[in-house]
């Protein structure tokens, strides 16, 4: 098992990791933590304000983990963090490397006070222009890797109703191939 503290076995209360309680569990500690930035957000709708300078974070990838052996689903979560600062700030590139480096230094040994959590691994930090959205500010990626382990499945969206693929065939349009083998 993959865990801050000791490998104990997790008591019968213990509540199962889930996506959303690390994604949480990341942005408060950087919020709690981090007082240069003005707003941290996971996942926000940047069509709203949001006070500059920010931190928007994201899950860019996941790939398969190591199996802990304990039912739970192991995955090695690739975070993105974007460093954004108002273009017109003095200093704007110097503040966004330093802030960004900041959080360099804020991921080593970081665990956010999960159980389940192995520490965060930095991978890069940069400039980034690969966000149009963002395009007149001054924007650094960071860039880390985290394996977690996932408990139980849960769907956060108990009251949605299903949706149906229903694709158009054109039968004038669809061509078979047959092959000898």
């Amino acid at each position: 098992m993959n865990c801050k503290n000791t490998c104990d076995e997790p008591s019968a209360d213990e509540q199962p990791l889930t996506l959303s309680r690390f994604m949480t569990a990341v942005e408060e500690q950087i919020r709690e933590q981090m007082s240069g930035f003005q707003t941290v957000a996971v996942w926000p709708d940047i069509r709203d304000r949001v006070q500059l300078p920010a931190l928007l974070l994201e899950l860019g990838e996941v790939e398969p983990g190591h199996d802990p052996g304990t039912g739970e689903v192991p995955l090695v979560c690739r975070m993105d963090g974007y460093v954004i600062v108002a273009a017109e700030q003095a200093g704007h590139h110097q503040q966004a490397a330093h802030l960004a480096t900041q959080l360099a230094v804020m991921l080593r040994a970081q665990y956010w006070d999960l159980d389940h959590v192995d520490a965060a691994e930095f991978v890069q930090a940069g400039p980034d222009w690969s966000r149009p959205e963002l395009d007149g500010y001054t924007v650094w990626k960071v860039e880390w890797t985290q394996e977690i382990n996932l408990g139980e499945e849960q769907w956060p969206w108990p009251d949605t109703a299903p949706a149906f693929l229903e694709p158009e065939l054109d039968p004038d349009q669809v061509e078979i191939e047959v092959g000898i083998v």
